[in-house]
């Protein structure tokens, strides 16, 4: 079976090179993962992701000049090129192991076949492969599916190729929720049960925490972001990263979001404090002022995150007022005459204290002026 993708001019020559080139090297160069799940969904992919049969820095080192390596990462055997200034990566075959659950994965061995090769990923839908052939300088894509993903794709299905997977690399949880809102899958019945088995005995020691957030923050970035973090608390996901049980208030999540006019960056910072239960210190506000000192001070995903950890409602009563800012300057007050020192600190604080509370009052600097010199008089 053969597949279609449409490429600018510029790539497909670069692919006609590179399967040229493949073809005298005698190895087979194919797409794989995303941007072949795409065409089949009829759906755009930013994904170039190209494999060797081999060892791709070997392949790379034997190109024609005009595609330039631009970088090699050894260990991975994934290289580097350009072409025109186009930049893409081309990876090796590889079979992987995971020492500990959560780990990074270790390479075992580079150049293996793609039946080996497609052991090593998440999801079937995601485990397909195109060969990229060129013939008479035309390029035909044949589609090799070795794991039924073409017929999971066609039910909107997820499901991991091994009953381990989901213990070697619990991030795949996650991604499996991306693919459920981006594509309107759903998790295979036998899935949701392997997902469960997982949760019940998660093994954090020797986990990569940083990885783990880091695909966190990557889905909870998206623009259904709130559905996703809804379902992570509703099924206890948060646990991949977090073992403490957490009680959540989600109306009141949705609350501060609204309140605090969170965009996109901010709310997934507010929902990941969240997932990791941050502890964070709590303040002694002594004036009514110091809660619009600290949200002037603090970033706004923080703020919520305070507003949320010590259910302090006053911080909502500041936040549609962090921008009212005084006209009137220090200069203004030497021009007045008012000695330097402590006094400046304490008008500043009385004004900035009365037009928070009356701000229709100050609408020019002249107003703040009239007001500093009915209340310090000279």
């Amino acid at each position: 079976m053969t597949i279609s993708f449409k490429f600018e001019k510029d790539i497909e020559n670069f692919l006609k090179i590179i399967s040229k080139n493949a073809q005298n090297q005698k190895v087979r160069v194919f797409f794989v993962g995303g941007i072949v799940r795409d065409a089949l969904l009829n759906k755009k992919t930013q994904d170039l992701d190209l494999i060797i049969e081999g060892n791709a820095i070997n392949f790379a080192q034997n190109l024609p000049e005009n595609i330039k390596i631009k970088s090699i990462h050894e260990d991975f055997g994934t290289v580097k090129l350009n072409y025109n200034n186009i930049e893409i990566d081309i990876a090796s075959t590889r079979k992987e192991s995971y020492p500990y659950s959560g780990c990074l994965p270790k390479v075992e061995k580079i150049g293996v076949s793609i039946k080996e090769d497609v052991k090593r990923r998440d999801f079937s839908v995601n485990s397909l492969y195109a060969e990229i052939i060129e013939n008479n300088n035309k390029l035909d894509y044949k589609l090799i599916d070795l794991v039924n993903g073409t017929e999971d794709i066609n039910s909107k299905t997820l499901k991991v190729l091994h009953s381990n997977s989901y213990i070697d690399d619990p991030t795949r949880i996650l991604r499996g929720l991306n693919f459920k809102y981006r594509f309107n899958f759903d998790f295979s019945d036998n899935d949701k049960l392997l997902i469960k088995k997982y949760l019940k005995k998660i093994n954090y020691k020797n986990a990569s925490y940083d990885r783990i957030l880091a695909v966190f923050r990557h889905i909870l970035s998206r623009e259904f972001s709130d559905i996703i973090f809804k379902e992570i608390i509703k099924n206890q996901y948060y646990k991949i990263l977090n073992k403490t049980d957490l009680i959540v208030d989600l109306d009141r999540i949705n609350s501060i979001v609204e309140k605090f006019s969170l965009k996109n960056k901010e709310k997934t910072e507010f929902y990941l404090d969240i997932i990791q239960n941050r502890e964070i210190e709590k303040n002694s506000f002594k004036k009514e002022i110091d809660y619009y000192k600290f949200l002037n001070k603090e970033n706004k995903s923080y703020c919520a995150y305070y507003c949320y950890k010590f259910n302090d409602e006053k911080l909502i009563k500041y936040i549609k007022k962090i921008n009212i800012k005084l006209y009137v300057t220090g200069d203004d007050l030497i021009k007045l005459n008012y000695p330097k020192g402590k006094l400046y600190s304490e008008i500043f604080d009385n004004l900035l204290s009365n037009k928070l509370i009356n701000p229709e009052n100050f609408q020019t600097k002249n107003d703040e002026i009239l007001w500093i010199k009915n209340n310090y008089p000279i």
